[in-house]
């Protein structure tokens, strides 16, 4: 039987020294928002052939010094190709600027046959609009799993169970907001949907081992200590936990290797921070909300 309570403070100090390299990259590197949060322009180029995203992003922030992000679209009908270039900013793109961007694009390109098919302007408000809701989804999902895991635990003191539950929750959008700083990706819908993704496969998670707390406390009752019943409580869910995990993540992972080889940049940026969460996810599930819980109910208890 592995001792997970007896090893809480390892697992804490392991959390608190991601979480201090995710702050350090955020002075690092900034938080760079999508014009989807913060208002902006996105053009779209088509071309033929092969192109790289990376170095034709590298050009056009040279021109114009925004943050600007880069993805490859494919046609899945006819095989045509897009690059979608998208900069954010409180205001729109000048004629010059744009045409500065032309210019770059179209003569470093012109190999390529590259044309510009589109240009859209997305106004703060509209951005701004875009990232309230995405929060209160996330709040809004976060409530729902507080009274569900709150009635449904009453046993384990269901308030406390959700409490800690929560805990591991934020531990995990934390972890998820951190690889979107590290890398670089800049935060958009890819960015809410990943959160929420991550909430409901985390406290998946986080219900089956509660769901074995309250089996064997039915069992065992006062027989065992609450470190003695959340060790084998996680002992005996351990394993169904890390399968669950690596199936889900060897699948992302294949996901991303598909992306990574085909340059198709937004669904790297999804998958990658997917693959990291689903990790965190069963990591805060094992270590972090069961022993933060038997905490509790031991100061409750005095």
């Amino acid at each position: 039987m592995i001792k997970f309570y007896e090893n809480r403070k390892w697992f804490f100090i392991n959390s608190l020294a991601l979480f201090v390299i995710g702050i350090a990259f955020i002075f690092i590197n900034g938080v760079h928002m999508d014009i989807q949060f913060t208002g902006g322009t996105k053009i779209t180029y088509n071309f033929s052939g092969d192109l790289d995203v990376d170095a034709a992003k590298n050009e056009i922030q040279t021109v114009t010094k925004r943050v600007v992000s880069t993805q490859k679209s494919t046609g899945s009908a006819d095989g045509s190709s897009a690059l979608i270039v998208s900069l954010s900013g409180r205001e729109s793109l000048s004629t010059e600027e744009l045409e500065a961007i032309d210019k770059v694009v179209l003569e470093k390109y012109k190999d390529n046959q590259i044309t510009r098919a589109s240009t859209t302007n997305v106004e703060p408000y509209i951005g701004a609009r875009f990232l309230r809701k995405g929060i209160t989804a996330i709040v809004l999902a976060i409530i729902l799993i507080t009274i569900f895991v709150t009635i449904r635990f009453k046993l384990i003191s269901g308030f406390s169970a959700a409490l800690t539950a929560l805990i591991a929750l934020f531990h995990d959008v934390l972890i998820v907001f951190f690889v979107f700083v590290v890398v670089g990706i800049p935060l958009n819908d890819g960015f809410i949907a990943v959160v929420l993704t991550i909430l409901g496969y985390s406290v998946n998670d986080t219900l089956v081992i509660y769901d074995r707390i309250r089996e064997n406390k039915r069992m065992y009752g006062d027989k065992l200590t609450l470190p003695e019943l959340i060790n084998k409580s996680l002992s005996q869910s351990m394993r169904r936990c890390i399968n669950t995990s690596v199936l889900t993540f060897t699948a992302m992972f294949l996901v991303f290797l598909f992306a990574l080889i085909n340059n198709i940049s937004s669904v790297v940026n999804f998958a990658l921070p997917l693959m990291l969460g689903i990790l965190s996810g069963t990591y805060s599930s094992l270590c972090i909300a069961p022993t933060i819980w038997v905490s509790l109910q031991g100061k409750k208890a005095k």
